[in-house]
């Protein structure tokens, strides 16, 4: 993702569903970006199912406990420190597992970006509390991938709702039929409707 695919995508979008219009700001929007690597997960699974407001904060809490956030720093915390920091214990063990497997390197994740989206995708779930949200933002804010579409998103639903004037959110199916004319930019879409929604 960077400045010409979003004015490209944003091209696109506007062609294929003039509302789009509508939903283009006329300041820089901030792209939904996170590192690579073991320090981008964590900070995904962090935000799983919680306010961004609450994730920030215990992302900054967990952070602070590393010299460097890498998967043999965090094998290295104790567990009570990261429950004090906010850390629920599932999202511990989630956590745990993964840095397990890059520290054994039973999974790598300079491998995901020579996949393809489905490849890296499919790897990524193969590890436990990784599931299709977390998947595809790792795909879309830190390997930069132009045509993901998290269609589980709350935040990504009501965009579409808005967008479409829609009576209520699309459910999963609806998702993926209502943008299917916006490939190969369904990032760039996503990145829009959050901005507006935030």
């Amino acid at each position: 993702m960077n400045q010409q695919i979003l004015n490209e995508g944003i091209k696109h979008l506007v062609s294929v569903e003039p509302n789009f219009e509508r939903f283009v700001p006329d300041h820089q929007i901030e792209f939904f970006l996170r590192p690579k690597g073991f320090k981008g997960i964590c900070a995904l699974v962090i935000e799983q199912q919680i306010s961004v407001k609450a994730a920030e904060s215990i992302k900054k809490r967990v952070f602070n406990l590393m010299e460097s956030v890498n998967a043999e720093s965090f094998l290295q915390l104790n567990k009570n420190l990261l429950r004090e920091a906010g850390l629920s214990r599932p999202k511990i063990n989630y956590l745990t597992g993964v840095a397990e497997q890059e520290s054994s390197e039973q999974f790598s994740f300079a491998d995901l970006e020579k996949m393809s989206d489905e490849d890296a995708r499919k790897s990524l779930e193969s590890m436990k509390g990784i599931g299709s949200w977390t998947a595809d933002c790792y795909l879309m804010a830190c390997l930069g991938r132009q045509d993901i579409w998290p269609v589980g998103d709350i935040g990504l639903q009501e965009g579409v709702r808005r967008l479409k004037d829609l009576k209520e959110r699309p459910n999963v199916e609806d998702m993926t039929c209502l943008a299917r004319e916006w490939r190969p930019f369904r990032s760039v879409a996503a990145n829009l409707l959050w901005a507006d929604y935030d």
